[in-house]
């Protein structure tokens, strides 16, 4: 069984949501509540808007299946009032005539979701089912940066995965001491943030933190970045310069991608790590400082020193305290939240709702190697976010090395381009665009890919539905057979 699923399982059977019905027709009220009653929901019954209000102080839901239509607090002022009492329970609204205009003004209101009366059972149960979900989700991800937050202190790494808990106590162990750390892991499994770490519960927290890639210098240059020259000793030094060994006196000296350095750079930082004392390049006095060491590097340096490529006596200097990260492929539970982290963190960088993942996406990501670990994760999150906005990512979207057999294509052209220039009214046309395409979206999910169906329920024409469509790059094949 899938993390996903167990997950989802776990949850259904230990759980009884409550789910709120707000609705004043009492026929309709009552097809909400036989729709949605089972083992698992608890549905309660408001016929005003004012009677709901009145319990939320006390009470809250799960989820609110709240009527546009209500006679004491109509149309997108109901949803206004219930965001404001309880902004994290998601709200499905309900309406007697849908049309695109209203939906769209129902979803930027805060509606999770829109479905029409009389209710049909299938597309209220089914929208439920995701808006909970998500909600699930949402709590998950609260919970651990709760618990990591207030046990372990981190409030920038996230994890449940056991081994990166062992990381964060070797961190703390650490930090209190000035010994020199070597952070050993794939590319992008979060060295430096672990490096950050450690300087920050130092005693030297205040003091500088310097990072420096070591393989993105040439040999001449990485050490004028690490010691500094003195004015004319090569082409181009027009003055003296201060190395980061300098930089970082009295702090801390993160070296990224140290397995990277010449032989000759390795001479100089064992020197410099055994005396804490150098010469600037082309010159004669001797700098002195006092900086805490931590390297890093994704090579594995004892088969580099067998190979004659890393110095013998370098490594044991550095390898005083070794902290090896995981790569994300063996910390699988921490993918969805990781997950869903990044996409809130990327939605509220671009002023874009978050999109969900559908199961079968989230199982993909799941079973996914990650060769690019962490950092790979985020960059696909941030591009989720501009591609599919507040929609659900269907396995269709995924890049073609991750997707399951037959779901290979790769997601459509993005419909917002991130400008900080864009005129406001540009930004707000952009964001009337997201709204529209997270409705269609979520016509087309619950008529599966029937677009005269989808047209009548958005109360627009099927060559106009067809036109919204192609801008927003959705396909109605996408959706068939689910």
């Amino acid at each position: 069984m899938s993390i996903h699923r167990a997950a989802e399982s776990t949850t259904r059977s230990t759980a009884r949501e409550t789910v709120l019905v707000v609705d004043d027709n009492p026929l309709s009220a009552r097809q909400a509540k036989a729709a949605l009653r089972d083992e698992v929901h608890q549905v309660l019954v408001c016929a005003s808007a004012r009677e709901a209000l009145a319990l939320l102080p006390d009470l809250v839901p799960d989820l609110i299946v709240a009527s546009l239509d209500v006679s004491d607090l109509p149309g997108s002022r109901m949803l206004t009032v219930l965001r404001e009492r309880a902004p994290d329970v998601p709200v499905i609204a309900t309406v007697a005539r849908p049309s695109m205009t209203l939906g769209v003004t129902a979803i930027r209101a805060g509606a999770v979701d829109v479905v029409p009366r009389p209710v049909n059972r299938r597309e209220l149960v089914e929208a439920a089912a995701r808006a909970l979900q998500e909600a699930r989700g949402n709590r998950d991800l609260a919970r651990v940066r709760e618990q990591v937050r207030d046990r372990h202190g981190f409030s920038h790494m996230l994890t449940q995965s056991p081994r990166m808990l062992r990381v964060f106590d070797q961190i703390r162990a650490v930090a209190t001491t000035d010994a020199t750390v070597l952070i050993l892991g794939e590319t992008g499994t979060g060295k430096e943030l672990v490096s950050r770490a450690i300087h920050e519960r130092s005693r030297r927290r205040d003091r500088p933190f310097i990072s420096v890639n070591c393989g993105a210098f040439t040999e001449t240059l990485l050490e004028s970045e690490l010691f500094g020259h003195e004015k004319g000793s090569f082409t181009g030094a027009g003055g003296r310069r201060r190395g980061v060994f300098e930089m970082a006196d009295g702090g801390t000296l993160f070296l990224d991608e140290l397995g990277e350095t010449s032989l000759n750079v390795q001479v100089n930082l064992l020197r410099v790590l055994e005396e804490m004392r150098f010469r600037r390049v082309g010159g004669h006095e001797v700098v002195r400082v006092d900086t805490r060491i931590i390297a890093a590097t994704n090579v594995q340096l004892e088969r580099a020193v067998a190979n004659g490529d890393f110095r013998q006596d370098l490594y044991y200097r550095l390898n005083v305290f070794p902290v090896e990260l995981p790569p994300l492929r063996d910390r699988p539970e921490d993918i969805p939240l990781l997950t869903r982290h990044f996409l809130e963190d990327a939605a509220e960088e671009y002023g874009i709702a978050p999109p969900t993942l559908s199961p079968e996406a989230l199982d993909a990501i799941v079973d996914y190697r990650w060769p690019g670990n962490v950092r790979q994760l985020r960059a696909l999150c941030e591009r989720w976010v501009i591609v599919a906005g507040g929609a659900e990512v269907s396995p269709e979207m995924l890049p073609a090395d991750m997707a399951s057999p037959g779901g290979a294509l790769d997601a459509p052209t993005p419909l917002l381009a991130v400008d900080e220039s864009v005129p406001m009214k540009a930004a707000v046309e952009r964001a009337t665009a997201q709204v529209e395409r997270t409705y269609l979206h979520r016509l087309l999910q619950r008529h599966s890919g029937h677009l005269q169906n989808t047209a009548k329920a958005a109360g627009i024409t099927r060559r106009t539905l067809y036109n919204k469509m192609k801008a927003y790059g959705l396909d109605a094949a996408d959706y068939r057979g689910r």
